[in-house]
């Protein structure tokens, strides 16, 4: 095993300690060795300090950082990123685990073809009780050749933002803006991806997902901090447009990437729209946005 690790695993980790340990145990019993696994810590307050503490002593690739003070989910990401040492990056999640074999088999599917920016596997996804709910492939085509259909399905086809947890060259994320903490940010994250490579998909159900009652997927941010009002589904347009100019692609494909972010704002317009009458009515009454946006806040199990 050299001194500098192949790979990097970040975790970031805030109250969730439920599923932990298996998270753990299935990358330690990686038939791959050489990586690190950091986890950034922002002051949970359940048993995951004590975890990944007893983890961390058993195991010398785990790296555990404990904040002073609450980050935020987004500093954590960034975090975990400007940490890795490795040639390959991989996202982890506290209620995710992987087979045996993931990571050797993602890595060698990356070593193989320079043109893979990321390699991934079929997911498996079970319920709290361990038992198989679904095995879900999302039928993306990133792994065309062809960069504006990378960039249609990544927009426009309803996925689960399963693939942000595969493997992704790590010089690759570094010609990235640093990832966000807003909503939908993994979804951001695969777009500019797409735009610079093509993805490989394991075809073996190697990431296992648990699906509980603790996640909350597609959660908004609150919409008011310090009385500033936010328009998240705007932003996320915004960062969509961002990341097509400044990609690699020539003038004409980043403007059929364009006409393709148009055919998002139009799918989701009465999102968008609803976005600036919430804004508005906050505007109007001097109350937090937060509160009038209450019902439309938490979006538990919906994908876009």
């Amino acid at each position: 095993m050299s001194t500098t690790p192949r790979v990097s695993i970040g975790l970031v980790l805030y109250n969730r300690d439920r599923f932990l340990e298996a998270a753990l145990d299935s990358f330690l019993n990686q038939t791959f060795k050489d990586f690190e696994l950091i986890i950034s810590d922002d002051c949970s307050t359940d048993r995951g300090e004590e975890i990944c503490r007893r983890y961390a002593a058993q195991d010398s690739r785990i790296r555990y950082y404990r904040n002073q003070r609450k980050m935020g989910a987004g500093w954590n990401v960034r975090r975990v990123c400007e940490l890795a040492t490795g040639k390959y990056f991989m996202q982890a999640a506290h209620d995710g685990m992987v087979q045996p074999d993931f990571l050797s088999l993602c890595l060698d599917a990356l070593e193989a073809d320079d043109s893979l920016v990321l390699a991934h596997s079929l997911i498996r996804v079970i319920g709290e009780d361990g038992q198989l709910l679904e095995n879900y492939d999302d039928q993306l085509r990133t792994s065309s050749l062809a960069p504006l259909v990378r960039a249609r399905d990544l927009l426009l086809k309803s996925h689960r933002c399963h693939p942000i947890s595969g493997l992704i060259r790590l010089d690759a994320l570094h010609k990235l803006p640093p990832p966000g903490g807003h909503a939908y940010s993994d979804r951001v994250l695969l777009l500019q991806l797409g735009l610079l490579g093509r993805f490989y998909e394991v075809p073996e159900y190697l990431f296992i997902s648990t699906r509980h009652s603790g996640q909350s997927v597609g959660t908004m941010p609150a919409r008011t901090e310090a009385r500033k009002i936010a328009l998240p589904e705007w932003n996320v347009a915004k960062a969509f447009i961002l990341s097509v100019t400044h990609s690699p692609l020539g003038l004409g494909q980043r403007l059929r990437c364009y006409g393709l972010i148009a055919s998002w704002v139009f799918k989701y317009h009465r999102r968008i729209a609803r976005d600036l009458f919430i804004a508005s009515q906050a505007a109007a009454a001097d109350t937090p946005a937060k509160i009038l946006s209450l019902d439309f806040n938490t979006r538990r199990g919906e994908s876009i």
